[in-house]
């Protein structure tokens, strides 16, 4: 029997604080966000198993990120700076999917995740609406990247591509 490869997860960090007296990238979760994302980090790690989480530096995405790596029984996140909100980000995002492939999670900010996934599944793929912690699972098989499922906090998990139409 072969084995189901793991997929690739890009999540979006979690609800954050509107502003921070040391700008946009110190905006950190707000308690609510932290306790929305543990109970959904939880669902996470209960749908599939990771080997790493790679996640932007901006400090919402670190903690998001280590929310979920404590989810998972894994020991560390590692800060990677492609996955920082800047221009040309989707397809650094597709770049770092191709590289370290199935069993990561990518944890980082909107529209580059949603347009990287777009970039990845293909073009019949709908415009996915990725809310604040909501993690949209890839498989990588070869050039194929087809959909798994879309979880967002407090949903059920969408499995189709056709029910996100």
């Amino acid at each position: 029997m072969t084995p189901i490869a793991l997929p690739l997860l890009l999540v979006r960090h979690a609800h954050a604080e509107d502003s921070h007296p040391l700008g946009d990238a110190a905006r950190g979760l707000t308690p609510e966000g932290r306790a929305l994302f543990r109970i959904h980090a939880r669902k996470l790690a209960r749908m599939t198993p990771l080997t790493g989480i790679l996640t932007s530096p901006l400090v919402r995405a670190v903690q998001t990120a280590e929310l979920l790596a404590d989810a998972l029984g894994l020991g560390r996140v590692e800060v990677h700076p492609d996955l920082r909100p800047v221009r040309r980000a989707a397809r650094r995002i597709v770049d770092l999917a191709h590289e370290y492939g199935g069993g990561w999670a990518f944890v980082g900010h909107n529209p580059f995740l949603k347009e990287a996934a777009r970039l990845l599944i293909g073009p019949e793929a709908p415009t996915l609406r990725l809310k604040k912690g909501a993690a949209v699972a890839l498989a990588l098989d070869g050039a194929e990247h087809p959909f798994r499922w879309l979880l967002s906090p407090g949903r059920a998990p969408v499995k189709s591509l056709s029910a996100l139409r």
